[in-house]
């Protein structure tokens, strides 16, 4: 472990990372019929902790829809990332969550399940935690774990997020002790000793740790040529032209539903029921049109929603369209109306 001790007291910095290990295997050789090389990795943790930004990061679009608040991924959803002859196909996941959750935020049932889902799919898993929160920053959540130990066969990497919120070394430290109970690859932490010490609030067998901020991009290129220097190889799953397997119009449903997340208070958001109206492609303009209804359940909250004179409406559209346009990497005119599920008194 010695490479984790000059790494923590020479190299730490709010854009390095720390690896141990991961494959100890190389790659087989492609025969005739793989056409390059492809992992697939699964990416689980609370809700919140940053999932969805990582992902968006590592491919380079807002493919998965991102929000400050909790629950904004409903559904598995998959980014691919092509280079070259590999492949990584990213299987965003919503949250772990509760029935009690599902109920309350009105998720789809379906959420539930994703995450099994997901890791059934997945080559490697990779663990977004959350150091920014003070009260959860030193223990895995525990159905997170659960999830890990139902499939321990499985190479995982631990992935804290918000990193540059930590003020010291030894609080990094302490915290990566936490989360691998004192273990990576097999090898203990510095500063760890495992006949004394037993730890209780994180995942033995992670292969590896990575330092990122995934909303300011530090650190995420180096998970990306993590994975597709550990590729395995196979025939390609999707084209070299496909970068999601959802639909341009569920994507825009997403990014809206996201920045109404974003932009209101409390439970509000989720009351919310967005539909897609109209959609064109215009080739020949390079340019997308589309047309969004936003249902509040009455007609107290579509003025709440829509702000003084329509301002809030006007800047959620605002940052909607900004994200469409580099998600779809072309220009794209959005009008979201408003509308009551029950008629004005």
């Amino acid at each position: 472990m010695s490479t984790l001790v000059s790494l923590l007291r020479f190299s730490y910095s709010k854009t390095h990372f720390l690896r141990v290990a991961f494959y100890s295997s190389q790659p087989k050789q492609a025969n005739k019929k793989n056409l390059g090389k492809v992992v697939h990795v699964a990416i689980i943790g609370a809700p919140n902790s940053g999932k969805s930004t990582l992902i968006n990061n590592i491919v380079e679009r807002k493919i998965c829809a991102a929000s400050n608040k909790v629950h904004t991924t409903t559904k598995m959803a998959r980014a691919m990332y092509f280079h070259n002859d590999t492949q990584i196909i990213f299987l965003d996941t919503p949250g772990v969550v509760t029935e009690k959750e599902q109920k309350k935020y009105k998720l789809p049932e379906s959420i539930i399940g994703a995450c099994h889902k997901s890791l059934r799919c997945a080559d490697v898993v990779g663990v977004v935690h959350d150091v920014s929160n003070r009260y959860t920053r030193d223990s895995l959540h525990i159905d997170v774990v659960s999830l890990l130990e139902s499939v321990e066969d499985i190479p995982s990497f631990l992935i804290l997020n918000k990193v540059d919120k930590l003020k010291t070394k030894t609080q990094l430290l302490t915290v990566i002790r936490n989360l691998t109970n004192g273990l990576i690859a097999g090898n203990p932490v510095p500063g760890v000793d495992p006949e004394k010490k037993k730890f209780c609030r994180g995942y033995s067998k992670f292969s590896d740790v990575f330092l990122v901020s995934a909303l300011k991009g530090d650190g995420v290129s180096d998970i990306r040529e993590y994975l597709i220097s550990n590729a395995k190889p196979a025939a390609f799953h999707y084209s070299p032209t496909e970068w999601t397997d959802q639909r341009p119009e569920a994507l825009i449903v997403e990014a809206v539903r996201a920045k109404f997340l974003d932009f209101l208070s409390q439970e509000i958001p989720y009351n919310i029921k967005v539909d897609l109206e109209y959609y064109e492609e215009n080739e020949e303009q390079n340019k997308i049109t589309c047309f969004v209804t936003a249902e509040c359940p009455t007609e107290r909250l579509v003025k709440l929603v829509g702000g003084a004179g329509g301002g809030r409406l006007q800047q959620i559209t605002s940052h909607v369209r900004a994200d469409l346009t580099e998600l779809f990497k072309k220009p794209v005119a959005i009008d979201i109306r408003l509308k009551s599920k029950t008629k004005p008194e």
